[in-house]
């Protein structure tokens, strides 16, 4: 685990398949270099996750613009698809900007609904990137509804890299050593899986979706192969194994000096060996090798999040929950942007604000879009 690994910088357009229809190849490349050297820049504004997406039915268009000088100024990533709605235009974590202003949000603003009106798309729906300072403000001054959109993540759990591996096993809970310690004892042992192995790793998954009773996401091996291939050697699966058996996995994916713990899976067997404990522990050793500098669990609830850095007493919610896992890996709530609305008609606005603050109807509302 101390051996730290070493790979070259992924390429800036995937290796295994086409460029993103509809997208020039020149500008992919700008714009990748540009979002992987940004603070602000994530994967899901990438040239490479516009591919993935295009498996799933998604069409894409990339936005960008210069400053007087040439340099990139900005950007952002579309994704466009049909659905029960219309078609909707959704932007995930963008827009990325040079620099965060007035002048360069107002601009950004602008253009995000000139590309929503060229497109003719019945929704639009934005989430600036997680550290990004574009407020409420600035979305409602362009006419974007009030109300957040639901079914999007507005809340996570990030755990510090920072001082490497010691840095790590210093800041993991008492429990979370001692069942690593205990993993270890019993037998469990952790191993780094190859594109041959996904679809061991599909199966836990799908058990782990099973159980949460959700749908499997992506939903197919197929998916995940598209995945492997898009953002090699930036991604990496890591398996626990008992008696030589594959119990559980973790898929996680490297953009700048960010490790995402995106996919995970465990078939729930040998529980009291702790397989779970001890190959998130293992990864983030290995996030840390890696030359990330955070470790980002994806999710948590925005309720229990907003409490917890509020600095109430929450512990038996949180107890009841996946999140304390997480926890005690060191990890801690952040809030992130949460993503805004905007639709072509006026009048509408103030009713679908209506529809999106009540529970139900903004349930069956993400379902729509969701089809």
């Amino acid at each position: 685990m101390d051996v730290p690994y070493c790979a070259a910088a992924a390429d800036p357009l995937p290796r295994n398949g086409p460029l993103p229809r509809g997208l020039d190849p020149d500008e992919a490349v700008r714009w990748e270099g540009f979002l992987r050297n940004h603070p602000l820049g994530q994967y899901q504004q990438s040239v490479r996750w516009a591919w993935i997406k295009e498996g799933e039915g998604w069409r894409s268009r990339l936005v960008t613009w210069s400053d007087c000088n040439g340099s990139m100024a900005g950007g952002f990533l579309l994704l466009i698809k049909n659905t029960r709605f219309g078609r909707v235009g959704f932007v995930n974590k963008g827009p990325v900007l040079k620099e965060e202003h007035p002048n360069s949000i107002g601009l950004a603003m602008q253009r995000l609904l000139d590309t929503a009106a060229s497109e003719r798309v019945r929704a639009l729906i934005v989430q600036p990137p997680d550290e990004s300072r574009i407020a409420p403000a600035d979305f409602r001054s362009h006419g974007f509804c009030r109300a957040p959109v639901p079914g999007i993540i507005d809340a996570t759990l990030i755990a510090s890299l920072e001082g490497g591996q010691e840095g790590v096993r210093s800041r993991l809970g008492r429990t979370a050593r001692r069942e690593a310690r205990q993993a270890q004892d019993r037998g469990v042992q952790t191993v780094e899986g190859t594109r041959a192995d996904l679809p061991v790793f599909f199966e836990l998954m799908c058990v782990t979706c099973r159980r949460q009773g959700v749908r499997p996401n992506p939903a197919s091996v197929e998916a995940l192969y598209r995945r492997w291939d898009a953002f090699t050697p930036d991604i990496r699966l890591f398996l626990a194994t008992v008696k030589g058996e594959a119990v559980a996995g973790l898929l996680v994916l490297r953009f700048g000096d960010r490790c995402v713990f995106e996919k995970k899976g465990w078939n729930e067997k040998f529980p009291e060996a702790h397989p779970n404990t001890l190959l998130n522990v293992e990864a983030m050793m290995r996030a840390a090798a890696w030359g990330c500098r955070v470790v980002d669990f994806g999710a948590m609830d925005r309720s229990l999040a907003e409490q917890m850095l509020a600095g109430k007493a929450v512990e038996t919610e949180v107890a009841a929950t996946r999140y304390a896992f997480n926890l005690r890996l060191g990890a801690r709530p952040v809030l992130l942007p949460e993503a805004r609305v905007w639709i072509p008609w006026k009048w509408q606005r103030p009713w679908l604000d209506w529809l999106l603050s009540v529970p139900a109807f903004a349930r069956r509302l993400e379902r729509w879009v969701a089809a």
